[in-house]
């Protein structure tokens, strides 16, 4: 197992944080009931008692509120979902650090994992704004620790290599990449009915709100 996932204390030193995780120390030695409550609303992540501050910039905002219009319009045009993002937090399991991801979807069957201030449990999709300082935290930390917990679908969106990756959870536990089309078209396995051309995601000036209702409509109506 990678040394990353060998850290399972309950309370780690800022040294061991830093050796194996990434992101700026901002508290140490916090208990984690102490962290949800002192911590709600911030964007930070706890790492065996090492809360860890995460730094966003323009471009990362821009996606991410793309990707809120986006899933907000699909789950109102369907049903039975529900969408969150950060700085909701997510703990996979109880010997793992606690993340918030930029977005997640549970599915009805999974509503019973949203806990106030966070989900605990797997969710069944996890979608993380890869950053230039997030780099090893998404494709490596992150990664590691959403196979190990069960998220079933894993996206990775790079917007300054304007590059898109997909993992799905196969029968053995492993992440497996899941390929677009021959068209560039993404088709979600987690979400039925969800596809969409990569290309949306890279639009500069990002799209309007109404433009993300009609592409969504049209994306939902081509299965009628």
């Amino acid at each position: 197992m990678d040394a990353i996932l060998n850290v399972t204390i309950e309370k780690a030193t800022e040294h061991q944080v830093k050796q194996i995780y990434t992101g700026k120390v901002v508290a140490e030695d916090v208990p984690y009931e102490k962290f949800l409550t002192d911590f709600d609303g911030r964007f930070v992540e706890w790492i065996f008692g090492v809360v860890i501050e995460l730094s966003v910039n323009e471009q990362h905002d821009a996606l991410n509120r793309f990707l809120g219009a986006f899933f907000d319009t699909y789950v109102g045009l369907t049903t039975g979902r529900r969408i969150t993002q950060e700085p909701l937090v997510m703990k996979v399991s109880p010997d793992l650090p606690t993340r918030a991801p930029d977005l997640l979807v549970l599915l009805p069957e999974s509503l019973h994992k949203l806990k106030q201030s966070q989900v605990v449990g797997a969710a069944d999709l996890v979608v993380e704004i890869v950053s230039p300082e997030s780099q090893h935290r998404d494709r490596v930390e992150k990664f590691q620790e959403y196979e190990q917990g069960g998220v079933r679908e894993y996206w990775l969106l790079d917007y300054l290599a304007k590059d898109a990756k997909f993992f799905v959870l196969n029968e053995d536990g492993v992440f497996e990449q899941r390929l677009m089309d021959e068209y560039g078209v993404y088709h979600s396995l987690v979400l039925e009915r969800m596809h969409f051309t990569i290309e949306w995601l890279w639009h500069d000036p990002v799209l309007r709100v109404y433009e993300v209702v009609a592409l969504v409509q049209a994306m939902l109506n081509e299965d009628n």
